[in-house]
């Protein structure tokens, strides 16, 4: 008997596991292999070997395939299963003359009979799931609809099932041991500045999975690399490379792409008739595109970004599952902190999706980039910021998923070790507030891998696919709130609320009566003093030991407790004042509850804020890496100093007028005006100026090492 289950067991292998194939990610070997291997010159990863992707036939891959498939079934391998299971596989993939071919299935036919039934619905269910999806919307600047893509995706289901499975697949592992790391450091005594355990392999791991998950994982995780006031630093470490070191899809692929879009009928190897040279593998690659270095036959250098191929099929496809996820995620988070769930929690919730969506589909269309890359030249040369630029684009070579600009030879500015790197900082952010408050497109995307210190000192800005439009109405609704921040003028603020959208018209009284002027007030003071997150969150803990813990007698967690104590009798007391009956005898969820409902009413996150504070939150990581005590409300004075007393327009004058006199109703005639913010304004303009209007005659050489090097992949043009 013990022969014959031996036998049965080997056959069901054969025969489950092409099916667990259908969704099992890659080995690890296998990845490495077709992530290939880098070295770096200067800044940047230069591939060094890139193999073009294995088709899903090469037996290699089957092979690793099954077997890794069949370990997973039974633990330890016995040879004879794991013989069985990649012949299994083979045939999957293959056809079904490898299975007939083994003798554990030849010896009972009507068994043989079944697997070869369920090998070939096994092979059809694969080659339904891989074959092309398509997308549910156009890929330009306005194609993005969720209604389009519930109709869509409705219409196949299961590919959305065989996508959401792949995702579990893929993430269950990972947090498994993340839940495991966190137990153990509960059971140390969770030690205040200690890193959970295992935090530099989690972070490899997370490099890892972003890249299997895909480019809208992968732009995620480019966000996060450079906050490490949000995530620990082992695993920003590990997410920056993929700023610029994707894995790429196969060269001969690309170069298809690239002379179909240019109408060469003789395919890639009519290139030659438009490039003089062009590189055979890219310089770096990105989420959405990769870049090659090329010349062309007028001897100008250029990067030639080609687009993946199908990428809005997959881009599509995740948006999909992140706006179907995000009411789960939503009451998940919620009950997490026992706070119920409102159809406005969920709603706010998907908006911002669909922002995101929006900007992240817009950029899939080259020809919309490469508008806004020469729309921002010219707009920074008619302002006289000569700091600041961008690649110039060859729209006769550039097309809807091919963009061809000018190379730009220059570093990464956070790799960059040259002594006038703080200074195009300043740069930086004079550039992204001259575009939100005054030239009215935002440049959404700035991570460290699309600034680059030219090696004629300048900034170049790159990667022009997400940008957001800014009205003028509320670009001078920016300009007054941040003057009466800057004034401290907290009675204006509730105004300034309801016209930058967070506060809803009918609620504006409420606001006035409200202290989330005052809560606003505390945090901005604390962002002012700089260093970001981590520094924000120091000062804050010593603000709770002065006030509930001057003795320090308190353990960690007693103080966060009386902190919860001190914060439930405010949110009682401010019930109270809003008149709900019975606040002052609440127990503490029915006060968290009324609390959340109150703020909601008042309070509401605009989904353009989504990307006003991606832009700048980048700015403030990459100062971040050069100054731990970095200040972006600081840095921002002197471009609101040089606006307000150059702009004519009664809204700017009134914001002035709120700087140095402390409120807009007052002047001359009625009040004296704050010297000290008078003369800092003076100061700022100059700064301003002598920062922005002029490259310094002398400007310095890339550092050492940091030998001057191509645009990066999401860069000029980006990936």
């Amino acid at each position: 008997r013990r022969p014959r289950i031996k036998k049965m067991v080997v056959v069901f292998a054969a025969l489950v596991t092409p099916l667990l194939s259908t969704f099992a990610p890659a080995p690890r070997s296998t990845q490495q292999a077709q992530l290939g291997t880098t070295r770096h010159v200067g800044s940047l990863p230069h591939v060094v070997r890139h193999p073009p992707a294995r088709s899903a036939l090469d037996p290699a891959l089957v092979e690793a395939s099954t077997v890794s498939g069949a370990a997973a079934l039974g633990g330890s391998l016995d040879p004879a299963l794991a013989e069985a299971s990649a012949a299994s596989g083979a045939a999957t993939l293959g056809g079904i003359g490898g299975l007939l071919s083994n003798p554990a299935l030849l010896s009972n036919p009507a068994i043989a009979a079944a697997g070869v039934g369920l090998v070939v619905v096994a092979t059809a269910v694969r080659d339904y799931l891989e074959a092309p999806l398509g997308a549910p919307y156009p890929a330009n600047a306005k194609g993005y609809d969720p209604a389009a893509a519930d109709r869509f995706y409705r219409a196949r289901l299961p590919k959305v099932a065989a996508r959401l499975l792949r995702l579990g697949w893929l993430t269950f592992g990972f947090n498994a041991k993340l839940a495991l790391d966190f137990a153990a450091y509960k059971r140390a005594g969770s030690p205040e500045g200690e890193p959970w355990p295992n935090e530099a392999d989690r972070g490899r791991e997370a490099l890892a999975l972003a890249t299997q998950l895909g480019p809208t994982f992968i732009k995620l995780a480019q966000a996060l690399s450079i906050r490490t006031d949000l995530i620990p630093e082992a695993y920003a470490l590990e997410l920056r490379q993929l700023q610029d070191a994707v894995p790429p899809f196969p060269s001969t692929q690309a170069k298809e792409i690239l002379a179909s879009e240019l109408g060469l009928p003789g395919g890639a190897a009519a290139l030659a008739s438009t490039f003089r040279s062009l590189s055979t593998e890219p310089l770096a690659a990105a989420s959405i595109g990769q870049v090659y270095r090329g010349t062309l036959h007028d001897g100008r250098t250029v990067a030639v970004k080609v687009q993946r191929p199908a990428i809005l099929d997959e881009i599509g496809l995740d948006l999909y599952l992140l706006r179907l996820l995000t009411p789960l995620q939503t009451r998940i988070s919620n009950a997490v902190n026992r706070l119920p769930t409102y159809d406005a929690d969920i709603a706010s919730a998907q908006a911002l999706v669909d922002e995101w969506g929006r900007g992240f589909v817009a950029e899939t269309d080259y020809l919309y980039e490469a508008d806004n890359t020469e729309s921002f030249a010219e707009a920074m040369a008619r302002r006289g910021l000569g700091a600041v630029t961008s690649p110039a684009v060859v729209r006769e070579l550039s097309s809807s998923r091919v963009l061809v600009t000018e190379w730009v030879d220059g570093t990464r500015l956070d790799l960059d070790a040259s002594p006038d790197v703080p200074r195009l900082c300043g740069v930086a952010i004079n550039a992204y507030l001259t575009m939100l408050l005054d030239t009215g497109v935002l440049h959404c995307d700035p991570h460290p891998g699309n600034l680059l210190r030219t090696t004629d000192g300048k900034l170049c800005i790159l990667d022009w696919g997400m940008t957001l439009g800014v009205p003028q109405d509320l670009q001078y609704s920016l300009i007054e709130f941040i003057a009466h921040v800057n004034a401290e003028d907290y009675a204006a603020m509730p105004d300034d609320f309801v016209r930058l959208g967070f506060t809803p018209p009918e609620q504006l009284e409420r606001v006035r009566a409200s202290n989330l002027t005052e809560g606003l007030s505390f945090v901005l003071r604390q962002l002012s003093q700089g260093g970001g997150g981590k520094k924000l969150q120091a000062r804050v803990r010593d603000e709770w030991r002065e006030q509930y813990d001057p003795g320090g007698l308190l353990s960690k967690e007693e103080l966060r407790a009386k902190v919860r104590e001190g914060f439930y009798a405010q949110a009682r007391t401010q019930l109270e004042a809003d008149g709900v009956e019975g606040a002052s005898v609440m127990d503490v969820q029915n006060v968290m509850e009324k609390m959340q409902q109150r703020n909601r009413e008042l309070f509401q996150v605009p989904p353009y804020i989504l990307y006003v504070a991606r832009a700048f939150s980048t700015l403030e990581g990459i100062g971040l890496s050069s100054n731990e005590d970095y200040s972006i409300v600081s840095e921002a004075f002197p471009y609101l100093s040089k606006r307000l007393l150059t702009d004519d327009s009664p809204r700017a004058k009134a914001a002035l007028r709120s700087m140095v006199y402390g409120a807009e109703d007052k002047d001359a005639s009625n009040a004296t005006p704050n010297l000290s913010k008078v003369l800092s304004m003076g100061d700022g303009f100059t700064s301003y100026s002598s920062a922005t209007a002029a490259v310094p005659q002398a400007a310095a050489p890339p550092a050492a090492g940091k030998a001057a090097s191509p645009a990066p992949a999401d860069a000029a043009p980006a990936a």
